[in-house]
């Protein structure tokens, strides 16, 4: 399929389906899949550490960490094209991309997490809101973003609650063409 953007991000909150609608359009694009967990992921490798240690660090100083992850971010969508980059905030780091927000019901999304993640709902539900809050302050602190889910900073937004993955997709690529 053609299309005049070859870079695009998809942001949103944990379990709006990043992940999942990222993965399959890349590949019915037949584009590069990248994520900010990539990085990570690079990362815990460079430094021989495991995921624990590394969030051990990052606890201690979130702005470096933060500005590590987004650096990447920053270089990979300048130095590459053909891809689809899942991340919270990766649409304020590739500014050349078509920048996709995916939103979802809160009570959908944590039970798509309890289902992810094997936990109970309170949990799932007190841990995601817990860590969406740090990173809304982090990213506040960090970056002066107020609200990275406000969908005046994207060119398309769709609402994942009640719609399959792979009509997510095609929503996308006919806004695409």
């Amino acid at each position: 399929m053609e299309t005049k953007h070859t870079k695009i991000t998809i942001g949103g909150l944990s379990g709006t389906g990043k992940g999942t609608v990222a993965k399959m359009l890349a590949e019915k694009l037949g584009f590069q899949y990248m994520s900010v967990g990539n990085f990570v992921r690079e990362i815990i490798k460079e430094k021989g550490i495991d995921i624990l240690q590394y969030n051990t660090e990052k606890n201690k100083d979130p702005e470096v960490a933060e500005k590590i992850l987004d650096n990447r971010t920053k270089d990979f969508g300048l130095k590459n094209d053909s891809f689809v980059f899942e991340g919270h905030i990766a649409a304020f780091f590739i500014p050349d991309a078509f920048k996709i927000l995916l939103t979802c019901d809160d009570e959908v999304r944590i039970n798509r997490i309890v289902e992810r993640q094997n936990m109970s709902y309170e949990e799932s539900k007190y841990e995601t809101l817990e860590r969406e809050k740090m990173q809304i302050e982090n990213y506040k602190k960090v970056y002066n973003i107020e609200d990275h889910v406000n969908p005046s900073h994207y060119d398309l937004v769709i609402d994942t609650t009640s719609v399959l993955p792979e009509e997510i997709v095609e929503k996308i690529i006919n806004k695409l063409r």
